[in-house]
């Protein structure tokens, strides 16, 4: 009986560690590289494929995380992007206040909260602290460990799509097939409580999305700019 009780607790034990996945940043600053995409747009395609490219990167996951959120307000000019929210648009439009911008614009890189034509997939030069993420089942439990004080944090989560094609039939890019990779799908985020410096949240995940990887952040409580990044392939 004994003998039997321990292999099913060992068996029980090795299915939930099968379940689990854990996503963990170095201390040095893993950047997070957002493009704000449409497929209604045709100057969009060559920023894609570039961001498509990263994929075979040495440094995706430890020195960079990527996501592509595709934004609705083209959806209008012919195409309906079957990947585009408008959280996604609030989001841009959130950040083109913070830069006191007066329009949005796609495409648009964005790395560590800062709009760019020209992204350089790498790490960032500061040392924000480790940041740690435990998926179980559809829970992620997030921990940041930071090397300075903050008064407020929240942790976000995407998940992202791998390669996927869409051949479009309307719009600015009709006839196209476009390839994708590190589509946001979806878009979570959670504030973070603090106990002895170290903070911690978690968030439910939409787990019937087709989703092939995963990115995890923590940003300041006050503003959208990305403090420190994790992320990795779930398959």
């Amino acid at each position: 009986m004994n003998r039997l009780l321990c292999s099913t607790l060992l068996c029980t034990a090795l299915a939930a560690s099968a379940q689990e996945r854990i996503f963990e940043s170095p201390a040095r600053q893993v950047s997070l590289i957002e493009l704000y995409t449409s497929e209604g747009c045709s100057s969009c395609p060559p920023a894609e494929e570039k961001l498509n490219t990263y994929a075979d990167h040495k440094g995706l996951w430890s020195e960079f995380v990527p996501v592509a959120f595709h934004v609705d307000y083209w959806n209008y000019i012919g195409w309906d992007d079957r990947f585009s929210k408008p959280e996604f648009s609030t989001r841009q439009r959130q950040y083109s206040k913070h830069w006191k911008a007066r329009t949005i614009y796609t495409p648009c890189f964005v790395i560590n909260g800062t709009a760019t034509r020209h992204p350089v997939p790498k790490a960032g030069k500061q040392k924000p602290g480790t940041l740690r993420a435990v998926l179980n089942g559809n829970r992620l439990a997030v921990t940041f460990n930071p090397e300075q004080n903050h008064t407020a944090l929240t942790a976000w989560a995407a998940p992202l799509s791998g390669k996927v094609t869409t051949a479009v039939k309307a719009g600015e890019n009709r006839g196209r097939t476009l390839e994708h990779c590190f589509v946001a799908l979806d878009l979570d985020q959670i504030p973070m409580t603090e106990a002895r410096g170290v903070w911690t949240a978690e968030i439910k995940l939409n787990t019937a999305l087709p989703a092939s990887a995963l990115a995890i952040w923590i940003s300041d409580g006050r503003n959208l700019r990305p403090i420190q990044a994790a992320g990795g392939w779930l398959e």
